[in-house]
């Protein structure tokens, strides 16, 4: 016990670091920082992150470990039952279910493994012959074409709206080929559900079935119902970056106890839902258990989800708000049909014309020398890739790519923030926006 008080103390060089934000960071900033010189070129910047650091991801002090997650892993450590027969998994399961209005959910180690078994169980597919074709956005995370591709089904890589950047169900149903798309991957992309009741009109005019890749949205709901629950299955992602995570991990989500049946056989070594034989198997299959550590990290952190996304709600809309007088950002609209959004990232277009003709990455190290966590999102879309491309050239018959000229367009200008920052305050929200207005007024009248 003693070594772990000790190993649990911080270094000198950390104590320091903590009294300095604990002191200094308190001190009113200077007016000064708002305009005059540019950090970079030596000025002071808006933030200073080393005493006013943003916040984070999931993170947890000493009393969540002490009084939840320490006791449930230790009671895991000591039974030595750390997978099967899978008891917190399955609690955890059933609340997430509950959570996006289904029947059934099943754990798995990542998302990308909830994709491509939501693909093979809905599809009743042992991925040994091709399986048709699934339409997906061509601006998203890898795994979307992938996973299909895994499970050999070929991708067509659609456009996506150009003012939500979620597929776009008009270049949808232009892609549908009758007799070989066999399904719709909608991404929620950046915690906004997709446009599901258009979606859903043209996947049941042409007898297609939806996966829903919900990676990103957790806690989303569209108008006709929670995200995860649109389609014959979803897919959602606990990797580190998400607003919910154990580090690594996904869910699969489905109305249909059929499905469910097979995901469940897929991931557990082809063994049947129902009580048998540890060395009988009914069908192909593989080892997609997670541990029950995951399971216990996440029964933890999903009892105050709610409670984090008020205020990831809070401070979104207020930088909505802060953001509408500057030009040289746009962030993304959200759809009417919209009831919920995840508020997984907060989107932005970059807008050179209104910044002197900066480029993007000039525009970036110049926000970020003034303290604006911002990043680059999906700098090419997925058809470019170089994955992509050598899929293509060695089996053409599994790549198809539509004109995505929107796609093409947004991934020279697409930036976002963290959802880890939205559990901030109001204050940090008004000095993403500050250092946002002081570089596009320094290169405003630049041509």
């Amino acid at each position: 016990m003693k070594l772990l008080l000790k190993k649990a103390l911080p270094t000198a060089k950390q104590f320091a670091k903590l009294v300095a934000q604990q002191t200094i960071g308190r001190f009113p900033p200077p007016t000064a920082r708002l305009t005059g010189k540019l950090a970079k070129d030596g000025g002071t910047p808006v933030r200073n992150t080393r005493y006013r650091p943003w916040a984070g991801g999931p993170g947890g002090g000493l009393r969540d470990w002490t009084g939840s997650v320490g006791p449930a892993f230790r009671d895991i450590f000591r039974s030595g039952i750390e997978g099967l027969p899978q008891s917190r998994q399955k609690e955890f399961a059933e609340a997430w279910a509950k959570f996006c209005g289904c029947q059934h959910a099943l754990m798995l180690p990542h998302g990308t493994d909830a994709l491509r078994l939501a693909l093979a169980a809905v599809f009743d597919t042992d991925g040994l012959e091709y399986g048709g074709e699934v339409i997906v956005p061509n601006l998203s995370f890898i795994a979307s074409a992938t996973a299909p591709l895994d499970r050999r089904f070929g991708v067509a890589f659609v456009d996506v709206d150009p003012d939500t950047l979620n597929l776009d169900p008009k270049r949808v149903a232009e892609a549908v080929i009758p007799g070989k798309t066999r399904a719709i991957m909608p991404v929620h992309q950046f915690g906004q559900p997709a446009d599901m009741t258009a979606l859903r009109a043209i996947a049941q005019q042409h007898g297609l079935k939806i996966i829903e890749d919900a990676a990103q949205a957790h806690g989303a709901v569209w108008e006709t119902g929670p995200v995860g629950s649109l389609g014959e299955a979803a897919g959602f992602s606990f990797q580190s970056a998400k607003n919910l995570t154990c580090g690594e991990g996904g869910i699969l989500t489905t109305n249909d106890p059929l499905v469910f049946e097979r995901a469940y056989s897929l991931h557990n070594a082809g063994r049947t839902l129902a009580a048998g034989s540890r060395w009988e198997h009914a069908t192909l299959g593989w080892n997609c258990r997670p541990t029950e550590y995951q399971a216990a990290l996440l029964l933890h952190r999903f009892s105050r989800f709610e409670q984090q996304q008020e205020v990831r709600a809070r401070n979104f809309q207020r930088l909505r708000e802060l953001m509408a007088d500057i030009p040289c950002l746009r962030p993304l609209s959200v759809h009417p049909g919209v009831r919920r959004h995840g508020m997984y990232m907060f989107v932005m277009r970059y807008q050179a014309e209104h910044c002197g003709g900066l480029p993007i990455e000039e525009f970036l190290q110049a926000v970020g020398a003034e303290g604006g966590p911002f990043y680059r999102c999906y700098a090419s879309t997925m058809a470019t890739q170089r994955a992509m491309q050598r899929v293509q050239a060695r089996h053409p018959d599994y790549i198809r790519v539509l004109p995505t000229p929107v796609a093409d367009q947004a991934a020279g200008e697409i930036v976002y923030l963290s959802a880890g920052v939205f559990l901030g305050t109001s204050a940090d929200m008004e000095d993403i926006a500050a250092a946002v207005r002081k570089v596009a007024a320094h290169y405003g009248g630049r041509r």
